[in-house]
Formats: structure tokens, C-alpha cells, sequence
């Protein structure tokens, strides 16, 4: 690949000077012996109740262990805290656990811890108190077996199954746990430093057996230069997709590094408000997305490691249905569509402006900014609006933007589509969390297929109504699908057994090999 070393070089240059800045890119000597792993957002908190952002459910899932789980390298569900799962009808479940889990504590996880965690989800005000809204009976008929018995069908129940245990001794009679964080899972809760750094430390006891790294440090830095100047620096153990494509080709030529880079599920999308008088019309949402040439965009900014999408679901998921609309690069044809929506030309003028909403983060402004540049080719203006991640995003689920490009980190349950795209679940400003349907799109047909998908528990069956579905949504556009960007990993080299998830969790962390330390 032609590099542009000029551009290299100056990269460097800043890079330098931002070190200067940055004393969290230093390795200290008591991290000397700890496994850094750098994140680029902060986790909310390390209660699996609460764990609904990506940074703190990847902490939440190797502090707690769940009955499941589909942290695996090629997303099927293992048992982790339970050992036999039957569904015996539509609506029952019979559970059998493992007993030779403990707590960090010392305390036995028993079928008591697992019906606390779920049953008092509501009493707590947590966002998954759904899960236990549904089940009409739980009955715990010994310390390591459980009846959950549903007020309906509902298919994805099982997923359900994977959220943390917490330990009902210390945390009954409280709306969070008190003191420090106490789990099952293979690291155990050490120290926190604001939202900058969070530490762990291997739990001796984990039925899997111990981990190989004895102290984990997750440490918070912002800054893309400063993250790959920690890597440089040998200060960071592992950075896994908080490289941004920019920054790569630096990275790859740095010696001491090792890179990994596998398909994921992530998914990225054009979103828009469908209330707004000109992007509710769905010819000039299929002139947008034949304006965009994703393929230039997917070799140029992201090196080829991203993919194009059709939908949510890649094309390895049980559900994807590849027989749906897809919007080749085409300008003629998006010019064309604009004339026919009524939004003609005249000269260089331009036919309408939009504005492009956008977190501050370099590289998603930068892919804003070409995006913005293509549809300025077929007459539309796009004026960039970047914000800092809270206003951005609050901004977002108030549905105050016109236009606005989002990343879905784990499309896994089909039924997801239900909490985007469901007319229920179109959120207000004072109601933020109300869904995710932030463009109000509304269609009866889609609604009576969400509905009936979450109730079905054949899989054929569902996977019919979920082929339906998203070939409406391809041809209505609520969404432009832009692609699915691959999990990339860079690792200290020398360190062995890591591998990546298709939902980028920090799953092969439980067994991996550190790198030697140099003497």
C-alpha cells in the first residue's frame, strides 16, 4: 500500500508533543507488572444492573459471571455459571448451576444470589427491569436449581440469562451494592481512580481456574495521539478498536507490536430524523444513500478493514437475509431521485442544506466531513456540527439533529431491532430513555413483525419474520447501512492466546499470556 510519509512525519511530530502532555502515558513501576489495557471512554459503573454502555459492560462481563454467555470467539452461548439450560415450553425454563462457584468473598453463588439479581431488577429502577417483568414464577427448588416460568413467549429470554450475578448478602435491601464491587467472575475488583483508571486483579478461586495475568489495569485515555504513544512507549499491553484508521500505518511499522484484525458485528449507520420536512421523504433518502461511495471511504479511511452492510446483521448471523435493496455509488441516479422528489437545480446552487451532527472524536468528524463532500456533489449542503460525546449524544436521544452517523457495537439478538424501530419506542426529550427509535419511524407492518418476532420462539420461524423485516427497512430507509468496521487489536508483542470477539469484548483476557517483561 503507497504510504504518504510526509504525512507520517508529521504525525510523529504531533505525536511527540503530545507526549509532553501526558503523564497518564507513563508506565509507573508499580504498573510495571500489570497488563494495561487503554480504553478510550470511561466506564459508568461496574453494576450489571446498570452496565449499559459498551466501556462498562466489557469491565462488568470479567467482574461478574452470568449464567451464560455470548462473549465467545464466534458469538454462540456458553453456559458459564449454569451447566444445563431446557426450555420444557413456550414459556418454562429449568436451569441447573454448577456448584463450585464463589463469589470474590468466598460466599457459594446459589440459585438464591441468581433469583435476588433478577427479581428486584424493577425495585432498583434498572434498565433491564423487563427482564423480570416477564417471568411469573421464579421457583428456586435447591441452592444450584431454578424454575423460571414466563408470563409469555419470549424468544430471546435466554440472552437474557447472561446478565451478572450479584452476591444477595450484601447487596439486598440496597438500591446499589454497598463498598467495593463483588462478583464471580475471573478478576476481581481492586482500586479506581475517577473515571481514568479502573483496576482489577486475578480471583485465585474462578471455577475456570486462575487467570495468567495477575493485575489488570484498564486505563482511560481520550486523546487518539496519546494512545498510540502509550503503545509506542511500551506503557499499554493491548489496545483493541481505539486506533484510529488514521493512526495505524504508525502503528504497524512500530516494533514490539503485533496486530490483530477479524470480522465483528459492529455496525454503523446513517440515522435520520424522519420528522423533518425534507428527510422524511423516502426518495431523498435513497438519493443520500446512492450519494455516498462507501467503498472509497472503506479503503481510504478505514485501510479495507471494514466491510460494507446491507442491514444490521452480517452476513454470518443466523438471521441476515440478503435479499434486500441495496444503493450502489451513483450520483446520476441521486440527482435524478432529487428532481423527483421536487428538489431541482439551478446552476451550482444548492437544492436544500442539512446539518450533520457528529461526536468530536477526529476520525468520525473526518468520515462526516467526506460524507458531507459526496452529497455536496449531488446539490445537497451539509454543514458539520461536532460536539463533545455527553452533548452529542444527549443531543441524539432527544432527537434534536437532522442528520446523524451512530455505531451499534453488538448486534447479537434480532430483537434489537424491536428497541430501534418500534413506533413504542421513539424517545422524547423528557423521556430520553424511552427507546432507541430516535427517528420516529413508524410503520404498522414492521411493528406487528417486531412484536411477532420477540414472541416467536422457533427459530425458522423467527427467521422468517426477521427476513421480512429487514428487507422493509432496506427499502424504506429509516437507516442507511454505511458498514460493519472490523475489531482490530494491538498487543504488546510476545503476548499469546488473545483473540478478538465478534462483540469486541474482553473475553480472552480470562486466559491469556502476557508478553515478557524485559529484565
Amino acid at each position: 500500500m503507497h504510504r504518504n510519509w510526509g504525512w507520517m512525519v508529521g504525525l510523529m511530530a504531533t505525536l511527540v508533543v503530545t507526549m509532553a502532555g501526558c503523564p497518564s502515558c507513563e508506565r509507573s513501576g508499580e504498573d510495571a507488572d500489570a497488563f494495561v489495557v487503554l480504553m478510550d471512554a470511561s466506564p459508568a459503573g461496574l453494576d450489571p444492573r446498570f452496565a449499559t454502555t459498551d466501556a462498562s459492560a466489557k469491565l462488568v462481563a470479567l467482574l461478574h459471571e452470568g449464567l451464560i454467555s455470548m462473549d465467545t470467539p464466534d458469538a454462540t452461548m456458553e453456559y458459564r455459571l449454569a451447566t444445563n439450560i431446557e426450555q420444557t415450553s413456550e414459556t418454562r425454563y429449568e436451569i441447573e448451576m454448577r456448584d463450585d462457584a464463589l463469589f470474590h468473598d468466598g460466599t457459594p453463588v446459589t440459585a438464591r444470589d441468581v433469583e435476588y439479581t433478577y427479581m428486584q431488577l424493577g425495585e432498583v429502577s434498572s434498565p433491564f427491569a423487563g427482564t423480570s417483568e416477564r417471568i411469573e414464577e421464579f421457583d428456586v427448588v435447591d441452592d444450584h436449581r431454578i424454575v423460571i416460568t414466563l408470563k409469555e413467549p419470549h424468544a430471546p429470554f435466554e440472552m437474557d440469562l447472561g446478565m451478572g450475578i450479584l452476591p444477595r448478602h450484601i447487596c439486598e435491601g440496597h438500591d446499589t451494592c454497598p463498598g467495593d464491587p463483588v462478583g464471580a467472575g475471573p478478576f476481581q475488583y481492586r482500586d479506581r481512580q475517577g473515571g481514568l483508571q479502573v483496576e482489577f486483579e486475578r480471583f485465585e478461586d474462578h471455577f475456570d481456574g486462575s487467570p495468567s495475568i495477575e493485575r489488570l489495569v484498564f486505563r482511560v485515555i481520550r486523546d487518539d495521539n496519546a494512545r498510540v504513544l502509550a503503545l509506542l512507549g511500551n506503557t499499554a499491553d493491548l489496545v483493541q478498536n481505539a486506533v484510529s484508521p488514521l493512526m495505524m500505518p504508525v502503528v504497524e511499522d512500530a516494533d514490539g507490536l503485533q496486530i490483530q484484525t477479524a470480522p465483528s458485528f459492529r455496525y454503523t449507520y446513517l440515522g435520520f430524523n424522519l420528522e423533518h420536512p425534507i428527510l422524511g421523504d423516502e426518495k431523498v433518502r435513497r438519493a443520500i444513500a446512492h450519494a455516498i461511495n462507501r467503498e472509497e471511504i472503506i479503503e481510504y479511511k478505514f485501510g479495507g478493514a471494514a466491510r460494507a452492510s446491507t442491514g444490521l446483521f452480517v452476513p454470518e448471523h443466523w438471521v441476515y437475509e440478503g435479499d434486500v435493496d441495496v444503493y450502489e455509488y451513483d450520483p446520476d441516479r441521486a440527482r435524478q431521485l432529487l428532481d423527483e422528489a421536487g428538489w431541482t437545480r439551478d446552476g451550482d446552487e444548492y437544492r436544500f442544506e442539512l446539518e450533520f451532527k457528529v461526536s468530536a472524536n477526529n476520525f468520525r468528524r473526518s468520515l462526516a466531513q467526506l460524507i458531507g463532500q459526496q452529497l455536496g456533489e449531488v446539490g445537497i449542503y451539509v454543514r458539520v456540527r461536532a460536539y463533545e460525546w455527553g452533548t452529542f449524544f444527549d443531543d441524539i436521544r432527544s432527537r434534536n439533529f437532522e442528520v446523524t452517523t451512530l455505531q451499534w457495537p453488538s448486534v447479537l439478538e434480532p430483537n434489537l431491532l424491536r428497541w430501534i424501530f418500534h413506533s413504542d419506542n421513539v424517545p422524547t426529550a423528557d423521556a430520553r430513555a424511552a427507546g432507541a427509535n430516535r427517528g420516529a419511524y413508524k410503520n404498522e407492518r414492521v411493528d406487528e413483525l417486531l412484536d411477532k418476532g420477540q414472541r416467536e420462539t422457533d427459530r425458522e420461524k423467527r427467521k422468517k419474520i426477521y427476513s421480512e423485516i429487514q428487507q422493509i427497512l432496506a427499502r424504506e430507509l429509516p437507516y442507511i447501512s454505511l458498514w460493519h468496521e472490523d475489531n482490530v487489536a494491538v498487543l504488546r508483542e510476545g503476548t499469546e492466546g488473545y483473540y478478538t470477539t465478534p462483540n469486541a469484548r474482553y473475553d480472552a483476557l480470562r486466559t491469556v499470556v502476557p508478553a515478557p517483561r524485559p529484565e
